[in-house]
């Protein structure tokens, strides 16, 4: 045995065993195969959409390979999506006066065929974070929805000059002069400049435009346009009206009044659909009726229904909806008879609720006193109510 000497000591090679070598040649195999399988498994993991591949062999480092999404996602598949219960109210809002701008900058069509953007101004009380996401929005909306008018950036137009008079450091942003407005647009290849300015106040959004013709400066185009706040998502409806319930007696059918006192809760769904929880109590109002009648037992309506929003007001929360809906009464006088409903409601300012609807009541027999004749519950009854949102 060879002996290894440091500083006087005296040091010995290790010796390994043959079964320690043979254990650690197999941990050595396993960690090899370890490695080689997590290699394939991430080389064959899909990619999530819209997610950067990973640099192909040999590129610089942080090269990525772009993906390209599908034709017709993207952008498009975004605009088809409509307001939805959880979507930002300024949004829909914003979709809205969207919508208006088009139009308005379709009423110079004739004029102008290209716009240069020449200002973007946002009022302090538009959320920052905000304002560049309805920038970005309010271009893609328009150049898609207004294809008479095309818009272009003019990034000269947004450039800061800097001049110091009589040792006054004085800043402009903006086209100093008309001569320099015509050269721009000649070199912009634009008929015109578009200012636009987007200004919130409590929950009411309005833009301004104003679009000034390139070679003369006229003013060709001034507009206001308020956005319809978005509907409530959530809301609690107290009503009061009348109902009535077509009973027939031996051979004759009469409609019996009661009063309703109800109360219901909506959400909205989409931008028109809306889904109710009715739930109402009546009772007897046969005091000027001249019909022989049956006096009606106090009682309860238990309605859901589905809306839809058939019009809607411009720039207004206002509106008429349709309605469907299927519900029980629950009263043991009437056997806990279905109805079936459809009707007309009018909001008025998200606030005040007209409703008229019919009911359809399949046969049902309803108790009567002993030795009275047979009833039954049938036909088709009125309903009007009035009410307030909260």
């Amino acid at each position: 045995m060879m002996d290894w000497t440091r500083e006087g000591h005296s040091v010995k090679p290790l010796r390994m065993g043959s079964s320690l070598r043979r254990r650690m040649g197999q941990a050595l195999g396993i960690a090899c195969g370890l490695a080689i399988w997590a290699g394939a498994a991430l080389a064959q993991a899909p990619t999530a959409p819209g997610a950067p591949r990973p640099a192909a062999p040999g590129a610089a480092p942080g090269a990525v390979r772009p993906t390209v999404p599908p034709a017709g996602t993207g952008g498009a598949q975004a605009r088809q999506e409509g307001f939805s219960i959880v979507q930002d109210e300024r949004l829909y809002q914003l979709e809205e006066v969207i919508s208006l701008i088009a139009g308005s900058v379709g009423k110079v069509a004739d004029k102008v065929k290209t716009l240069a953007i020449n200002s973007f101004y946002f009022g302090h009380d538009v959320d920052p974070d905000f304002r560049r996401k309805a920038e970005i929005i309010i271009m893609d909306r328009l150049l898609n929805a207004n294809p008479n008018v095309r818009l272009i950036q003019c990034q000269e137009c947004q450039r800061l000059e800097t001049k110091i008079v009589r040792g006054i450091l004085r800043l402009r942003k903006g086209i100093p002069s008309g001569e320099t407005r015509r050269e721009l647009a000649k070199t912009l290849g634009a008929d015109g400049f578009i200012d636009i300015g987007l200004f919130q106040s409590g929950g009411q959004m309005t833009v301004y435009l104003k679009v000034v013709e390139a070679e003369s400066g006229a003013i060709i185009l001034v507009d206001e346009l308020a956005g319809r706040v978005a509907f409530k998502r959530r809301a609690l409806t107290f009503s009061f009206g009348d109902m009535t319930f077509p009973i027939k007696v031996g051979t004759k059918t009469v409609q019996h009044n009661a009063l309703v006192l109800g109360v219901s809760e909506s959400a909205q769904l989409t931008g028109r659909f809306s889904f109710t929880v009715d739930l109402a109590a009546y009772a007897d109002n046969n005091e000027l009726n001249t019909s022989k009648y049956l006096t009606l037992d106090a009682g309860l309506v238990l309605r859901p229904t589905l809306g839809f929003d058939i019009l809607q007001m411009p720039s207004s929360t206002s509106r008429l909806l349709f309605y469907l809906g299927v519900g029980k009464l629950l009263s043991p006088q009437l056997n806990y008879a279905t109805l079936f409903s459809t009707g007309l409601q009018y909001v008025v300012g998200d606030r005040l609720v007209v409703q008229f609807g019919v009911n359809s009541f399949p046969d049902t027999n309803v108790k009567v006193a002993s030795g009275s004749s047979a009833a039954t519950l049938t036909g088709v009854g009125n309903e009007l109510r009035f009410g307030y949102r909260f």
